[in-house]
């Protein structure tokens, strides 16, 4: 069954805790929040401490991070957040990292706070640099490098994360050279809003670069990331992706709408054991209505049941078969809500999710 988690954003703290708590007491596997200098999120990290704290069992990580410049996070920093949000989560933390879009804009959203941003054969070599300084620092190893990025003299990393050997770590990847990094190093892979059909395909390539790389396929869960609009009548419909589109700036088709999860329990449902037969092992879902918890509430109760979702772990994470508390240790049933609570489009008034979110914060793009 596709384990099932849940992306957040927003700079209102009060109503992204009341979601945070929602979302862990419904059962969802994983919780994340976006990391960057962007004008909708807070700084990650220090959100994910928040997050760490304020839920009980769901897994918890950046949307993605970044490590291809030392400003944008120094992998000696990186490992030592992880390590607290590691500790503050009691093992639950997912290390979830991207290479960025290759897009001009992406790289000016950067370049305006002077942070380098290379391009996409060198952001990748970053990001395998820094894996290697994450795993040598999180293992107790005297850690000495001579860069070409990152230099290091008899560097020393403690206390240790509490999963051991260390943290599940994820890769966004969509390009080949990410593709293969993902192969080499990760634990989990997600793809950004694509078909089933072309899940497939990347899934078939993934399967290709593991088998190469010496590993099995199996040893790599398979995520997708989109969105939801979850509604229960034909006027519900038209009022929530009149606003999807708006709120984007989407006029016509979009790839963003069109790999989207929408419709009634039944219609996401249908769309749900696509993926699933693709390959998908979990989804990370962005809900229309966010902050609002009421799609959230709804597709806990209807739409992943119907589909074959499940809220839980859908299965253990490389390293979780290692390690002491990778897996979450999820268990029970997705908690029944009484009553089907009103959808409130005013409650969406976070604003900041928009076509940004999607292009620069994550990059559909990846080299």
């Amino acid at each position: 069954m596709i384990a099932v988690g849940v992306q957040t954003w927003s700079t209102d703290v009060s109503a992204v805790e009341r979601f945070w708590r929602a979302a862990d007491e419904l059962g969802y596997a994983r919780i994340t929040y976006g990391d960057g200098l962007w004008d909708f999120t807070h700084d990650g990290w220090t959100m994910l401490g928040a997050l760490a704290r304020v839920t009980r069992t769901a897994r918890v990580g950046p949307a993605v991070t970044y490590a291809f410049d030392p400003a944008a996070h120094h992998p000696a920093w990186l490992a030592k957040r992880a390590v607290t949000v590691d500790h503050l989560a009691g093992g639950r933390l997912d290390l979830r990292l991207a290479v960025g879009a290759a897009d001009i804009a992406a790289r000016a959203a950067w370049k305006r706070h002077g942070i380098g941003y290379p391009g996409g054969a060198a952001r990748v070599a970053a990001l395998d640099e820094a894996l290697a300084i994450l795993e040598a620092l999180w293992r107790g190893d005297a850690v000495t490098t001579a860069g070409p990025r990152f230099r290091l003299r008899g560097a020393r990393l403690a206390p240790p994360p509490l999963q051991q050997p260390r943290p599940p770590v994820w890769i966004a990847a969509m390009g080949p050279r990410a593709m293969a990094l993902t192969a080499r190093r990760a634990d989990g892979w997600e793809a950004s809003y694509v078909t089933p059909a072309d899940f497939a395909v990347r899934a078939s390539q993934l399967d290709d670069l593991l088998v190469a790389a010496g590993r099995r396929p199996g040893e790599v869960r398979r995520s997708l990331e989109t969105d939801v609009i979850l509604t229960g009548s034909p006027d519900e419909h038209a009022l929530w992706t009149g606003r999807f589109r708006a709120e984007r700036g989407i006029a016509g088709s979009d790839a963003v709408l069109e790999t989207a999860l929408v419709g009634d329990a039944d219609t996401v449902a249908a769309r749900i054991a696509e993926y699933a037969a693709a390959g998908a092992t979990d989804l990370m879902l962005g809900f229309a209505d966010f902050p609002a918890t009421g799609m959230l509430e709804r597709f806990a109760r209807r739409g992943a049941a119907a589909g074959g979702a499940d809220m839980r772990e859908g299965g253990p994470v490389k390293p979780g078969a290692r390690g002491r508390t990778a897996t979450g240790g999820r268990s029970g049933a997705v908690r029944a809500v009484a009553g089907e609570l009103e959808q409130r489009a005013e409650a969406i008034g976070d604003g900041g999710r928009g076509l940004q979110r999607h292009r620069l914060a994550r990059g559909q793009d990846q080299p």
